[in-house]
């Protein structure tokens, strides 16, 4: 049912000052049509409505991998463009960025619970929410399926959920040998935190040249200002 018929005559009151809408209805989409079907089904229930925005947000979670179709992706846009004649904004965050960002951690402890090994890191998934928030389990370099040793991943805080999943090796993993994460670009500092006080990771850049650039070490300062804590200077 077209939503101005539905809110009847107060229909421009209740709508009155709205110039836009955002929808966010897909997650790691590899297929335009799911988009096409949203935008077909707005065309059909918001009716007229549409045609007295300036503007629509068809939100994220495309990810734009090699060889997909984008003809449903032109055909919503033209809908929405050349039906209702609105300014089309779209967010392709994790397509542009995902794979731009890794999480190098060490092994600081190993020993054996209930048959299994388990390789405690130096970082948490504080640092990486979507395992916490999504049960996301990411991509670890090395990882082999058939991998002669198996480890279960865990983070270096008392929070119960602090694992990142069971991970496979051809080489046995050692203290001091390194973990690398990848495809962790979009969703991992902006939204990590410092929960038991433990830091950030230090941000480099990776060059074209292979060479190491810091661009951000945090310190107890970042810490407690994320806390509300002000710092003196007794000195």
């Amino acid at each position: 049912m077209d939503l101005v018929a539905t809110l009847g005559n107060g229909a421009k009151d209740t709508l009155k000052g709205v110039s836009g809408i955002h929808f966010h209805n897909n997650t790691d989409s590899t297929d335009f049509n799911q988009l096409l079907h949203t935008v077909e089904h707005l065309d059909q229930h918001l009716g007229s409505w549409l045609g007295t925005l300036d503007w629509i947000n068809l939100g994220g979670g495309y990810l734009f991998d090699e060889g997909i179709n984008l003809a449903p992706f032109r055909q919503a846009v033209d809908l929405l463009k050349s039906k209702h004649d609105l300014e089309i904004f779209i967010e392709p965050g994790a397509a542009i960025v995902r794979d731009a960002g890794f999480i190098v951690s060490s092994v600081v402890d190993l020993f054996i619970s209930d048959g299994k090994h388990i390789a405690v890191l130096d970082t948490t998934v504080n640092h990486m929410p979507e395992v916490f928030e999504y049960q996301y389990e990411p991509d670890v370099l090395g990882h082999v399926e058939s991998g002669e040793y198996s480890y279960i991943l865990a983070g270096a805080t008392c929070l119960a959920g602090d694992l990142f999943g069971e991970y496979s090796f051809e080489e046995p993993l050692e203290i001091g040998s390194r973990v690398i994460f990848t495809g962790v670009g979009a969703y991992t500092l902006v939204k990590a935190n410092m929960f038991n006080g433990i830091n950030l990771p230090t941000i480099y850049t990776l060059t074209k040249e292979g060479e190491l650039v810091l661009e951000k070490e945090f310190t107890y300062e970042d810490f407690a200002s994320r806390n509300g804590l002000e710092i003196h200077d007794h000195a």
